[in-house]
């Protein structure tokens, strides 16, 4: 089994000869809520596969005891490694200290490699922190930008600002809104996927390279209108797990 531990949701696995098998995701909410969803997706794997192994990548350490609990009730006695190492064959990171660059990016590379060997790769994976990541067909990491995500730089307009107080996001193609409501939409859809593109155009424009831009993470669906010259691929992570372990093998 195969477990992606996100800032904002869980997603679950099972690691195949070749490929990952169906995802389970599960946001987060409350934590009586969060346990239910997590036990429930678990026991339903598990009746369908026999798991002999438990494998997690994790970039929350407050749910990880949630996550410990819940494991060792529903899969007791099934061994269970933390992946965190940033070591890969030839991956090549960009960082000083390998250790400070992100679990979930360096995943989220082996699994755009994983997917599409031998290829340039742009990443924009779109979460509680949008990062963009570049990689080359040798697994060089060249570099990468954080940028608050698009629900996070919402959340806070809607908490500091007075005037706005709680509205809902419509998610309409309209570009110019003629309510507030319309307007916040606009901005957090557009907003953000202008600002992504614009980048990618300059990452492009900046390398004599050919880039193939995969976007991934968990609210990366709301804006795949807004991108649909790129990959839009849900479960880098999950299948970068799947390209390590197999190396390893």
């Amino acid at each position: 089994m195969l477990i992606d531990c996100g800032n904002s949701s869980i997603k679950l696995a099972i690691n195949k000869s070749s490929s990952i098998g169906r995802i389970s995701s599960i946001d987060y909410s409350s934590y009586p809520q969060l346990k239910r969803d997590l036990s429930s997706s678990i026991k339903a794997l598990k009746a369908k596969n026999k798991i002999k192994a438990i494998y997690i990548a994790s970039v929350n350490k407050e749910i990880e005891p949630l996550l410990k609990e819940v494991l060792s009730k529903n899969l007791k006695g099934i061994p269970l490694e933390f992946l965190n190492k940033r070591k890969f064959k030839n991956f090549k990171c960009s960082y000083k200290k390998s250790t400070t660059f992100g679990l979930d990016r360096f995943f989220s590379c082996l699994g755009g490699t994983f997917l599409f060997p031998k290829k340039n790769l742009i990443i924009v994976d779109m979460g509680t922190a949008t990062t963009i990541d570049v990689i080359d067909k040798e697994l060089l990491h060249m570099g990468g930008l954080i940028i608050p995500g698009a629900l996070t730089a919402h959340h806070s307009l809607l908490r500091n600002t007075s005037i706005v107080k709680s509205r809902e996001l419509l998610l309409k193609d309209k570009l110019l809104g003629c309510s507030t409501e319309e307007c916040l939409s606009s901005g957090f859809i557009n907003g953000q996927s202008l600002m992504i593109k614009g980048i990618v155009d300059k990452i492009k424009k900046s390398s004599e390279l050919r880039f193939k831009v995969l976007v991934t993470g968990g609210i990366a669906n709301i804006f795949s209108k807004n991108f649909s010259k790129y990959e839009y691929e849900p479960s880098l992570v999950l299948n970068g797990m799947h390209f390590y372990l197999g190396s390893k093998e």
